[in-house]
């Protein structure tokens, strides 16, 4: 009897003591748990670096994941350049570092790090991989150690559109500035302590990266599509030309064919609407190319619209339009060129010069202002009134008297005897563009009130 009792008593202790170890085990997990979900959550929460943390030696307590960033890449700017037989140069680079991330985390890490619990200071390394800022970069450290003077620079070849020619490649013994940049942001993202960079220049050499070779089916491929202007109708009606290399923007080499960009046309019409909303237009005169003062044909050109003719333009190859605020004329160029140095008007119709006249213009103090002027009106029998330079007033009556600047305009000169040549330089008008009347009469004839006029010398 009383063994079975002592096997009892120990049955029951064993029990109790498997009971009293299991609940030590729950104590346990229980505060792993709580410690894990504390710290996850101060994880998952952090919004700021604790104090005493670093990152790549940078010190970024009390600031957030922007501000971190911003300070650790500001500090990972700075370099010197080293260079035989040469002062170091300190330079500040542009470089962008994908880090925003890697900051992120470890805010997270160092909320729950138990260095930093105890108050002790903690350092991180990040890689600084660059995002960006090379070509910054490089332009940067090419001033802070540019080529010699008379150094040869290489050049790229290119396709000369409206001259349809390959240039070719140079090379020269310059210093590829980009290559130097990408070197020292590698270099950069293996050891963030890196900050002094050798430059040897002859192992550095710019190398072409468009050859002649390589642009041989892009230059047949533009003598197919590209070989042609482009153009586009104006409300002067002197058609609007897209010279080739501006039209290079818009229809693109590729290997399958043409491709059409509307970015190119979109460029391509942002350059038109500056043009004409600038004091200087440059126009195509039976002298050549002018770039003269915009007094009548100041715009507002429509991007959106314009790049869409261009780009249906480029595609069917019929004439486009600019798109502005007036409505635009199919007409080839009508308008009135005043040659001052020829001392002659001529009017375009058509594309087609049907109307010229000698005249004398404006003499000394009164030289007939050059620029793009349009035809206000047209009026008969009319009498001019001024003052002479001595003082005294005139008048003038003409039968044929159409204005464009001001009070300045074509008009019939009874009072003269010959017109052209060099009468003006001496014995010119108040600024007023003299005719015969008989050619006056016609003029006025034939031009409508509005008729653009280009004065140019």
């Amino acid at each position: 009897m009383r063994n079975k009792n002592v096997v009892q008593n120990l049955a029951d202790k064993k029990v109790g003591t498997g009971k009293r170890a299991k609940i030590i085990i729950a104590i346990i997990a229980l505060i792993f748990i709580c410690v894990g979900a504390f710290g996850g959550y101060r994880y998952s929460n952090a919004t700021t670096f604790p104090k005493g943390v670093k990152i790549d030696g940078v010190d970024v307590s009390g600031l957030k994941t922007e501000d971190a960033v911003k300070k650790i890449t500001d500090a990972n700017n700075s370099f010197t350049i080293e260079e035989d037989g040469q002062e170091p140069k300190k330079i500040n680079t542009s470089f962008t570092y994908d880090i925003k991330s890697s900051v992120r985390a470890k805010i997270g890490i160092s909320s729950v790090d138990p260095r930093v619990l105890i108050g002790k200071g903690v350092s991180y390394n990040i890689s600084l991989k660059n995002a960006g800022g090379i070509k910054e970069s490089a332009k940067t450290i090419g001033d802070a150690v540019p080529d010699a003077q008379g150094v040869k620079y290489t050049e790229d070849a290119y396709i000369d559109y409206n001259n349809m020619k390959i240039v070719p490649e140079v090379q020269g013994d310059s210093v590829d500035f980009t290559k130097v940049a990408k070197d020292i942001a590698e270099k950069k993202a293996s050891d963030y302590k890196f900050n002094k960079y050798k430059i040897d220049r002859k192992k550095l050499i710019s190398e072409p990266k468009v050859t002649a070779e390589s642009l041989k089916d892009e230059f047949e491929f533009a003598k197919k599509y590209i070989s042609k202007p482009l153009y586009l109708n104006t409300v002067t009606g002197t058609p609007y030309e897209v010279d080739q290399n501006s039209l290079a923007k818009v229809i693109l080499y590729t290997k399958e064919g043409p491709k059409y960009s509307k970015k190119g046309a979109k460029e391509v019409a942002k350059g038109i609407a500056e043009k004409y909303s600038g004091n200087t237009l440059t126009v195509k005169t039976l002298a050549g190319d002018k770039t003269l003062y915009n007094s009548a044909l100041k715009l507002s050109v429509d991007v959106d619209k314009t790049a869409d003719s261009i780009l249906d333009s480029a595609k069917n190859g019929k004439t486009g339009t600019i798109v502005t605020d007036r409505a635009a004329s199919s007409g080839d160029g009508s308008h009135l060129e005043i040659n001052l140095a020829a001392q002659n008007v001529k009017y375009i119709k058509n594309g087609n010069v049907v109307f010229t006249s000698s005249v004398v213009s404006g003499g000394p103090g009164h030289r007939t202002r050059t620029g793009i002027f349009k035809i206000n009106g047209k009026m008969r029998n009319v009498t001019l009134k001024g003052r002479n330079d001595d003082g005294s007033d005139y008048e003038s009556p003409v039968s044929y008297w159409m204005p464009f600047d001001g009070g300045n305009g074509l008009h019939d000169a009874t009072w003269r005897g010959a017109f052209g040549g060099g009468i003006y330089v001496s014995n010119g008008s108040h600024g007023c563009v003299n005719m015969p009347p008989s050619m006056a009469a016609q003029l006025f004839g034939i031009i409508p009130a509005g008729t653009i006029v280009y004065v140019y010398n």
